[in-house]
């Protein structure tokens, strides 16, 4: 059950958050700001996933990995939420610890709004600095969480699909990090 539930998010998280295949982005812009990333194919499917990618600037490059890593963090949401609702009570420890991976994940991928809120914004000054800020210090933190929950707890067996879901956003952060972090300052005064 576990595998079947682990492959469908993996192929969920992998794919399905690049599902608008339809319109070709720059592939200048996107070659120049993907390679620059820990995840260069990763980033590059995520920005040929976006419609809106086909006339994007840099700054709406960043927007459309956040968005990408976003999508990713709802969807493990939602898996360890159905899986804290369909947990007996009865076996406690794991309950409580799925409730709190829970609403960790769910603050987590709600932080992702300050960042987009930078990056959509025209008149946000330091849009780089603020959605960089966001990622490491409001989005991570929460993300990662759960996984410090279960080592905490090592009698308790971590759901694979939790494991490769947050690994999957961490991915998503990393590249629109390395993302934010290689445009060049004269981009970033849009």
């Amino acid at each position: 059950m576990e595998s079947c539930s682990l492959l469908v998010l993996s192929l969920s998280l992998l794919t399905l958050s690049y599902q608008f295949l339809a319109i070709k982005s720059d592939e200048a812009l996107i070659q120049n700001l993907c390679h620059k990333t820990p995840e260069p194919v990763l980033c590059a499917d995520c920005l040929h996933g976006d419609p809106s990618g086909k006339a994007a600037d840099a700054r709406r490059v960043a927007l459309i990995t956040v968005r990408c890593a976003e999508y990713d963090a709802e969807q493990v949401y939602n898996f360890t939420f159905n899986l804290w609702q369909n947990t007996p009570k009865s076996n406690a420890a794991l309950y409580n610890i799925l409730d709190t991976c829970s609403s960790q994940f769910l603050v987590a991928h709600d932080s992702f709004r300050g960042a987009t809120v930078a990056l959509e914004d025209q008149g946000w000054r330091n849009w780089r600095g603020t959605a960089i800020y966001e990622l490491t210090t409001q989005v991570t933190p929460y993300l990662n969480r759960c996984l410090d929950l279960f080592k905490k707890q090592p009698q308790l067996p971590l759901p694979n699909t939790i494991l490769v879901g947050t690994n999957a956003v961490n991915q998503g952060i990393a590249i629109s990090l390395g993302i934010l972090k290689n445009i060049p300052d004269k981009l970033t005064r849009s």
